[in-house]
């Protein structure tokens, strides 16, 4: 390796697909940051452990869904880790080519850790918002209220998201696809927007027609899990549906959309493992 510049903060990235190789070239046209990219992992706790010194590496997760922080937390209780809740149209169109199609927003805040100082957590959040957004190329906010903004972002992926990977029906088509959004994705939304109210996280009143019309109708834009399907790959079914369905069906809030839609996305994705030799059955026995 070459000299490395002592004055730049020294960047592990797992995963370099649309938002993570946009991610990385943020923080490197920002001058104040060195990237080294990871592309795969089994884990994340067990790929980044021996990377992580205790009490002083900062553990960025700019990911989807709910209650990501928890394996974190349990592996290294005494490190920060932030939340990243991208806003962004990126998506690999080939191998190693990222189509960076609308402009990106990157809303950051600290998960809190009991153990950890509370106000050290938000310094250290707002040090990794001005490096992120140090480049001038993206927009990169610190938020305070983390769960605010988890939970706003699954009124779009745990219901617009996940029935475009379904359906098969990008952003647009599933707004022309007669009464779709009427009998399946606002449905949902409202399930989620319930969800969180019972979490003690209140979303505006309007936040799923804000959602539902997020990207222009004619830009046909292919949500992450519909690209996943359509590439044969795993989903983020858990983080994205399981996780905030779990929690309201705790807290006593009847989600019967997003049952059907996490039970559907099982079965998908059960077949999906077959196809990748991850599940084995019975050989087939003739009458």
């Amino acid at each position: 390796m070459g000299h490395q510049d002592s004055t730049k903060k020294q960047v592990l990235l797992l995963g370099s697909g649309g938002v993570g190789t946009i991610g990385a070239l943020n923080l490197e046209a920002g001058g104040q940051a060195s990237v080294t990219a990871v592309l795969s992992s089994p884990t994340v706790v067990d790929l980044i452990a021996p990377a992580v010194v205790p009490g002083r590496t900062v553990i960025v997760l700019i990911q989807n869904g709910l209650n990501i922080e928890k394996p974190i937390f349990e592996k290294f209780p005494d490190n920060i880790c932030l939340s990243g809740v991208s806003m962004i149209g990126s998506h690999e169109v080939s191998h190693g080519v990222i189509e960076h199609e609308y402009p990106d927003e990157l809303i950051l805040g600290a998960f809190h850790n009991p153990r950890l100082d509370e106000k050290q957590e938000e310094a250290t959040a707002k040090q990794f918002v001005e490096m992120y957004a140090a480049g001038g190329k993206t927009t990169c906010t610190f938020a305070e209220n983390v769960p605010y903004g988890r939970w706003r972002k699954l009124i779009y992926n745990a219901c617009l998201n996940s029935i475009c990977g379904l359906t098969g029906l990008d952003s647009g088509r599933i707004r022309l696809a007669n009464d779709a959004v009427a009998t399946l994705v606002r449905p949902a939304m409202e399930e989620i927007r319930a969800a969180a109210a019972a979490a003690g996280v209140q979303l505006e009143a309007d936040i799923c027609d804000f959602m539902i019309d997020l990207d222009p109708l004619t830009m046909y834009l292919s949500p992450s899990m519909l690209v996943d399907v359509q590439k044969g790959n795993l989903t983020e079914v858990e983080n994205l549906v399981g996780e905030p369905l779990r929690t309201g069906t705790a807290l006593g809030v009847p989600m019967p959309t997003l049952s059907v839609v996490y039970n559907l996305l099982k079965a998908m994705q059960w077949h999906t493992m077959e196809k990748k030799g991850k599940v084995t059955i019975p050989a087939r026995t003739e009458n």
